[in-house]
């Protein structure tokens, strides 16, 4: 990446640094580059950007590998490119939103549905989900998924799917919940969180 970035014609060509934020969901992510030239930062031309392979894939493969089952994913991450020294990566458990500019509108923060579908990939327990993100299930009434570290499996509207170290492994059918089957404490947090 740092050779591309820094080659003639790329991205950070003649820069002393580059900084580039993403957040990432699986619904959708934004990313933007901040560019220090000649002691001036400074954002992106539009038309430099990183090969697809080189960030999006790269960032992509590093929230999967991160994962933790029970405990989640990261959900932003600050990635810094010199061209003279090695990178780095910095990753947090909240989305890093850009605010409004007089050139730019302010990044939106996931909604509900996002969230959800991060969370059905790389469930957490419910001690685990942020305040950030039960904020947005609450406020939009939805129960998001939730890692059963017992089964190691994500449970959701009464259907349960394996976790594997990477995440939730969507090849298989999901197996329907019998609450009246189900052992101890987690049974009657499944009750309170799926109705059964």
């Amino acid at each position: 990446m740092q050779a591309e970035t820094f080659r003639d014609g790329g991205l950070g060509f003649g820069a002393q640094e580059v900084v580039s934020t993403s957040v990432i969901h699986l619904a959708w992510s934004t990313r933007t580059e901040m560019i220090l030239r000649e002691g001036v930062w400074g954002p992106r031309c539009f038309s430099q950007d990183f090969s697809r392979e080189s960030m999006i894939d790269w960032l992509e493969e590093i929230r999967r590998e991160s994962y933790a089952p029970g405990f989640g994913t990261w959900t932003s991450c600050k990635v810094y490119l010199y061209p003279d020294s090695a990178g780095r990566l910095e990753a947090f458990d909240t989305e890093l939103l850009r605010p409004a500019h007089e050139t730019t509108i302010p990044d939106r923060p996931a909604d509900a549905l996002t969230l959800l579908q991060d969370l059905k990939a790389f469930p957490r327990t419910l001690d685990n989900i942020p305040q950030w993100m039960w904020t947005v299930f609450r406020a939009e009434g939805v129960t998001p998924p939730v890692y059963n570290p017992q089964l190691k499996t994500v449970e959701r509207a009464n259907k349960r799917l394996p976790v594997t170290e990477n995440g939730t492994d969507f090849s298989v059918q999901p197996e329907i919940i019998d609450p009246s089957k189900e052992p101890g404490i987690f049974a009657k947090i499944g009750k309170k969180l799926f109705g059964s």
